[in-house]
């Protein structure tokens, strides 16, 4: 079965090089890179020019990548300002610095946050599904 999928592979997808081994244990094959951290965030508000580049911001200067985002706008009910929505999971990969500390990030984007009239919500979600 494996070798019918090697040779399938090989002979049919041109300039592939392909590498097939048998496993009992699919948990035996350790994955590189791995997450060492995952968080969630939201930030919630009036929409303003650079707020998604400002919290990314923070985020990259924690060695934090985004793994995965979304965006929204709706009318606010009152006030015909637009609210913006962000949210989505930032992950570090291991090792972690020995200064990491997520609750200091989380500090950082709620004072941002709160300098931008937003509400940040920043929660450590490592060991759950990272695309959500």
């Amino acid at each position: 079965e494996m070798d019918d999928l090697h040779n399938k592979l090989q002979n049919e997808v041109q300039g592939m090089l392909t590498t097939c081994f048998d496993t009992i244990d699919p948990k035996a094959v350790e994955i590189t890179p791995k997450i060492g951290f995952a968080g969630a965030f939201k930030l919630s508000g009036a929409d303003n020019p650079g707020i998604v580049h400002k919290l990314t911001s923070v985020l990259a200067r924690h060695s934090l990548t985004i793994g995965n985002m979304k965006t929204s706008h709706e009318e606010a009910p009152f006030g015909g300002t637009e609210l913006f929505t962000m949210e989505g999971r930032a992950v570090a990969h291991e090792p972690l610095a020995s200064q990491f500390d997520w609750t200091k990030i989380k500090a950082e984007l709620q004072e941002m946050g709160e300098s931008m009239n937003c509400d940040i919500e920043f929660k450590d979600v490592t060991g759950d599904a990272i695309r959500k």
